[in-house]
């Protein structure tokens, strides 16, 4: 690995170290280009000048939140988001069937593994963030017990341990999906562009920065918008 490559390796560490410390985004453009312009004199790569980049993020006294609220504006919503949107996925067919949604043992424990991923997610948290393999395998496995979940419905009521009008527990999921995609944008709005991470001498037109708050807005609703779109698709099969 060049220097360069591990600058940049370096400079992302940092970036990330302190977002999940809640630094406001002024405040990191600040951070990252002061240590640039100390590279530049020096000629030296990061790790020589500054050390790891979650020991210098540390050790760097900036303006920030409360110091958690990165966790609630994102990962919290987006768990209980995928969670709402799995329900959904399972009740939508029973519902444009007008078929009762069944429930067996086997499903139980799916639904309650599902529950212990988000219950204790505040144990491995900072850890899936700062490796994002882990987040992505987190939510496959999220993606995996909602396949399994679907593959052991049973065929019929006799086989099922539990029967469930679908319609409540549709709604009940597209409600909590609405609720927490408006929180989201609720944040997002309220942060402005504390977020926005801006050099002193910003490189990036107003327009890219306006461009990205518009994607983050998006982000906020992609479970409802996922789920509308499943619907009207279940809908046009199977009638």
């Amino acid at each position: 690995m060049n220097v360069t490559s591990s600058n940049k390796k370096w400079f992302d560490e940092l970036t990330l170290e302190l977002r999940m410390r809640d630094v406001f985004g002024h405040a990191i453009g600040d951070a990252v280009a002061t240590a640039r312009e100390l590279l530049l004199d020096t000629g030296q790569s990061a790790e020589e000048a500054f050390g790891p980049a979650r020991a210098y993020a540390a050790s760097l006294d900036l303006p920030r939140g409360s110091g958690h609220d990165w966790a609630t504006r994102g990962l919290w919503t987006s768990m209980f988001g995928l969670l709402a949107f799995s329900l959904f996925v399972q009740t939508v067919g029973a519902w444009t069937q007008e078929e009762l949604l069944l429930i067996t043992p086997a499903q139980l424990v799916i639904a309650a593994a599902l529950g212990g991923l988000v219950a204790l997610l505040p144990l491995y948290l900072a850890a899936a963030i700062r490796r994002p393999w882990l987040l992505v395998l987190l939510f496959a496995v999220g993606a995996g017990c909602g396949f399994l979940w679907s593959a052991m419905t049973p065929a019929t009521t006799a086989e099922a341990w539990i029967s469930l009008d679908p319609l409540p527990w549709l709604l009940g999921s597209a409600i909590a999906m609405v609720l927490l995609s408006t929180w989201n944008t609720i944040q997002t709005l309220r942060r402005g562009n504390l977020d926005d991470i801006t050099a002193p001498i910003p490189a990036r037109p107003a327009a890219g920065i306006r461009g990205m708050r518009v994607f983050v807005m998006f982000t906020n609703w992609l479970f409802p918008l996922f789920a509308a779109i499943m619907l009207c698709v279940v809908i046009l099969f199977t009638t």
